[in-house]
This record gives C-alpha cells, structure tokens and sequence, in this order.
C-alpha cells in the first residue's frame, strides 16, 4: 500500500564534525568558513600539523602538488624529466609561477627555501623525512655544508634535483609543505613576516588574529 504522506525535502549537508554550524555566515561575495583551531604555525618549514597545513597548502606552494583525484601533478613546475638513471628529475617552472606581490617564481627561490628548510637554524623537524633523499641534505643538516649539492640551478625556470638513489615517490613528498617556496625578502624582512606571508598559493592571507 502506497503512503500518502507528502515527501519530506532532503535535509541540508552535514557540516564536518570540526566546523560548527556558529562557525559557518554568509560574507559579500561567498561564504565565511572556520577551517578549524588556530595553527601553531603558518610557516610552511615548521608545519608537522593538521591544523597548520590546512592553511600552508592554502597560502603556499611547491613544485609539486595532489590534485582532486589523489594524483601527483605540478605546481610551480609546469613540467619535469627523470634521468635514464633516475636520479636526477629535471623541472621546468611555469612562466605564469608567481608571489601574491607579482613577482615572478625562478629556479633560485625553489634552491634557498630548500636550503632555507635543511638549515640546522630552522629547525625544520620533517626537512630529513622529506627532503633526505636528496643528495647533500644530510650534511647540510648535519651543518657540514652550506649547500645542497643535489640542487641545481640551470636558469631562471630550469632546477635539477639530485637523489641518492631512484625514488618512485621522491615526486609525492615534494607536495608536503617543508618543501615549499618561500620569498626570501619575506622571510628576511623580520620575525613577524608570517602574518604577512607572501606565498604562491590560491589564497593571500588578507589577515591573522590569534583567537
């Protein structure tokens, strides 16, 4: 026997259980969303949590990224060559890789954010994990160097990276954010430069108030 209730509509999505429905308004011109706590950190080298990576893969990038499909695609890098031998991945930047100021992404800020987030002084706790593979790194974080000897800068949108071995997945960790770009005037202008972040990525930080 056939009810004759009339339909009931479907109900409306259930928010993700770390977004409060309080934390979800109407804005001009699209809607206000809380990603969650307040990130221990918003540099990309420091981040070894959730609550900070939600925001660095947001505001920076790297040469590599995952797109909607789980798949490993390029970023910065519009294109890469693996050598016959596998140990060195040529990547070609995109002429459009660009800082939110406008300036143009080059080979050289892909090598000193590298060198950036293996120096000894950043104290970049995952830059082992994920960048260890690459040749020089060790003793760079061991202080025993002052480069990476595996990085290599061809020209302005041309870089090589060296590893000691053949990596299958040496492409998937260059999307984690210890191996993100960074300006290097940003981070040198002074202590507070993450609340000013000038990032690659497909959001600018307007603003950053604790709490």
């Amino acid at each position: 026997q056939q009810s004759s209730a009339v339909p009931t509509p479907d109900p409306e999505p259930t928010l993700p259980p770390q977004v409060r429905s309080s934390d979800k308004k109407a804005v001009d011109g699209g809607t206000f969303l809380r990603l969650g706590a307040d990130p221990p950190t918003l540099d990309p080298h420091l981040t070894t949590d959730v609550n900070s990576a939600v925001y660095a893969v947001e505001i920076f990038g790297g040469l590599m990224t995952i797109d909607r499909d789980l798949n490993i695609v390029g970023d910065l890098a519009e294109g890469w060559e693996v050598s016959p031998d596998g140990l060195t991945t040529t990547f070609r930047l995109r002429p459009n890789a660009k800082f939110h100021s406008g300036r143009d992404v080059t080979a050289g800020d892909i090598k000193w954010s590298m060198k950036r987030a293996t120096d000894p002084a950043t104290e970049a706790f995952n830059a082992s994990v994920f960048l260890g593979d690459i040749v020089g790194v060790d003793q760079r974080l061991d202080g025993a160097a002052t480069e990476i000897s595996g990085v290599r800068v061809i020209n302005d949108r041309t870089v090589t990276i060296t590893t000691d071995a053949p990596k299958p997945f040496f492409l998937s960790k260059l999307t984690y954010p210890v191996s993100f770009v960074l300006d290097r005037e940003n981070v040198e202008s002074g202590r507070d430069w993450i609340f000013e972040p000038n990032g690659t990525g497909p959001f600018r930080l307007a603003e950053y108030i604790p709490g």
